[in-house]
This record gives C-alpha cells, structure tokens and sequence, in this order.
C-alpha cells in the first residue's frame, strides 16, 4: 500500500509555477496564503517535495561534510523510533504527528533541525550516497528511507512511507519536474489546482505544472474526472479533479 496522493499547486491561467514571475494582485492580494488556506482544508498532515523545492526550507545546500565517524549500514533510519533496530515497529508515544517529505537522490540537502515547522522531515534517497551524508541526516534527528541505488525508486519509496510511518494521505507540492515524475509513476491520484487570474507567457522553459525534462515521452497525457470547482476571491479558481487510470 502506499499514501493516497493529490498535487495541490498554485498556479497561472496557463498553468506556470514561477511565482517571483507574477504580478502583484489588486488589493494586495496574495497567492501563497489562498495556497496555505486551500491546502488546510485537506488536513493532511505530511506534505512531499522535490529537491529544489525543500532546499527553500533547509540549510544552505551543498556544504562539504565532514567524515563520517563510522561506516553506516544501508538501512532506513526512523529517527523517531526508541529502538537501534531501524526495522523495530515499536512507536514511541512522543512519534511525530506530521511530517516534511523530500527526495535527495545525490544527498545534497543539509538541515540543522530535524522539522520543517514542526513537521518531521523526512528524506528519500539512495543507497548511493556517502556514509558522510547518512550520518549527517542522523545527526540532525532526520529520519530517510532508501530507495533504489542511483535513483529514488519512487513507488518503492512511497510505500516505506505507508508501512514506517503510517501515512496515509499526502499533499505533493514540489516543482513542475518532480510532479511529472510522479505522475509518470502512476502515483497521483488527485489534482488540486489554485488558479490566479494570471498569464505567464514566458514560454516553454518557465516551468509548469507538470514539467518534463528531456524528450518528450510518448504517452506522458492523463485522462481527469472533475470532483468540485469553486470560485475563490479576487477571480481566483479552485479545481480538483480525480486522476482515472490508462
């Protein structure tokens, strides 16, 4: 089993992303606290990014770690468990209530806290990456799974979210590629999307909803159910819409 997906984004009219791009709205309006109040609503306690979208919240990435005192074996590390035993299913009664998900797959992030506003972070990587890395995350309370060698498999991974943490529903809010690829994996199943009367024609390189990199895949379309439409302030829309099977 794996978490029940939706992909909450603002976005423009025509489905753009970049949000230094946009204009300031009439009446000081503001697009990121309509994506916050919106996301609420779900009361989905664990939200999942991408590398470049998590490294708006961590410390600054790529600094040169130390050497790891130890060599680490390559197991998940549920940093909130009580036991050595990364495979023990005993929960500590102070467990994390929410959680801060993201992909690393060469282990560039750093973090000097184990929470993203006091949501549990919670990194998916590789067995690829440095013992220096492992035990850094380990050092600052971050609990990471493994999931394939040189890339995060990712259906893998988000079932080790389902059976180590219990998670059941998340909210995927990263950047246009990582969407595309979790989409691509047949792992999104709902589509809730923010649109602000706004268009961004900045052409094909300013990032998308769903934003593939490299060629272009043959069969990359996904049929949708519409759920619900409603009209938000200001001229702002809010679909969501059911992912249906191919």
């Amino acid at each position: 089993m794996r978490p029940h997906t939706i992909c909450h984004m603002c976005t423009t009219i025509d489905g753009k992303i970049l949000t230094s791009r946009w204009p300031k709205l009439p009446n000081n309006f503001n697009g990121a606290s309509l994506f916050e109040s919106t996301a609420n609503t779900f009361r989905i306690p664990a939200w999942l990014v991408g590398t470049t979208t998590m490294k708006e919240f961590s410390a600054p990435p790529n600094t040169k770690l130390p050497r790891s005192p130890r060599k680490i074996s390559r197991t998940d590390h549920l940093a909130h468990l009580p036991s050595s035993n990364p495979q023990s299913k005993i929960r500590n009664p102070q467990s994390p209530k929410s959680f801060s998900i993201a992909v690393d797959t060469k282990g560039s992030l750093r973090f000097t806290r184990p929470d993203v506003d006091g949501d549990h972070t919670i990194i998916l990587t590789t067995t690829s990456v440095p013992d220096s890395y492992l035990h850094h995350l380990q050092s600052a309370g971050v609990s990471y799974l493994l999931a394939g060698r040189s890339h995060v498999n990712l259906p893998l991974a988000m079932r080790k979210l389902h059976s180590s943490f219990h998670i059941k529903k998340l909210l995927l809010e990263g950047g246009g590629a990582f969407n595309a690829s979790m989409l691509h994996a047949r792992l999104v199943d709902e589509i809730s999307q923010i649109i602000l009367p706004i268009v961004d024609a900045g052409g094909p390189k300013i990032p998308s909803l769903f934003h593939h990199l490299g060629s272009t895949p043959k069969k990359a379309a996904a049929p949708l159910h519409l759920l619900s439409h409603k009209s938000l302030p200001h001229g702002a829309q809010w679909l969501r819409y059911r992912v249906l099977p191919t």
